[in-house]
């Protein structure tokens, strides 16, 4: 089964998919984590990273051809597409969108720095440097293709992490899985819980 996931940052992305790892033997190909590696090679913070993206998006369009591929030639394993696009580059996925309060997201963001190209000093630097970074990849995202990864039409599932907790979450994208694969027809999407 192939899932893409996407949401808000500090949504519980890469804490969701790592549990579905450990517990049901999905393989993760994560975006985010070869962004943050070239903006570290860069010197930068991935806000400035997306900044650049915007002017130059090569980077984007390899990203999303090794997607597209990707769920093509593994289209029977299990495999999760942890990005902001592959819900719109990867063949036949189960989308998922995480969402979360602004501020609780910067708490979380807060508790798990990811070094120097994503540090803050004070949840209120987090979360403004959050809207702000989600504002230039949403803006960036619809000036290179068109669409707009908020939307929330685009999903299968929309899940709000605020007050769930990474297991619950899990819980929740397993049971909605487990009926889109029974009968990918009659699940009603976007569906939101």
């Amino acid at each position: 089964m192939l899932i893409s996931i996407t949401g808000r940052l500090g949504s519980g992305k890469s804490t969701v998919c790592n549990i579905m790892k450990d517990r049901y033997g999905f393989q993760i190909f994560s975006t985010g984590t070869i962004n943050r590696e070239f903006a570290r090679n860069l010197g930068i913070t991935t806000l400035e990273l997306n900044k650049r993206l915007k002017e130059d998006p090569s980077l984007d369009h390899e990203i999303d051809g090794t997607v597209t591929r990707l769920s093509i030639e593994r289209k029977d394993e299990n495999l999760i597409f942890d990005s902001r696009m592959a819900w719109h580059f990867a063949k036949d996925t189960f989308k998922i969108f995480l969402t979360i309060d602004a501020m609780e997201a910067a708490k979380r963001v807060m508790k798990n720095q990811r070094g120097c190209e994503e540090h803050y000093d004070t949840v209120e630097e987090a979360c403004e440097k959050l809207v702000e970074r989600s504002r230039v990849e949403r803006d960036r995202f619809v000036d290179i293709y068109g669409v707009d990864y908020y939307d929330y039409n685009n999903f299968d599932i929309i899940v709000d992490t605020t007050s769930r907790t990474p297991d619950e979450v899990v819980a929740v994208i397993m049971e909605n899985l487990q009926k889109y694969s029974e009968d990918k027809q009659s699940f009603n999407s976007p569906l939101i819980v």
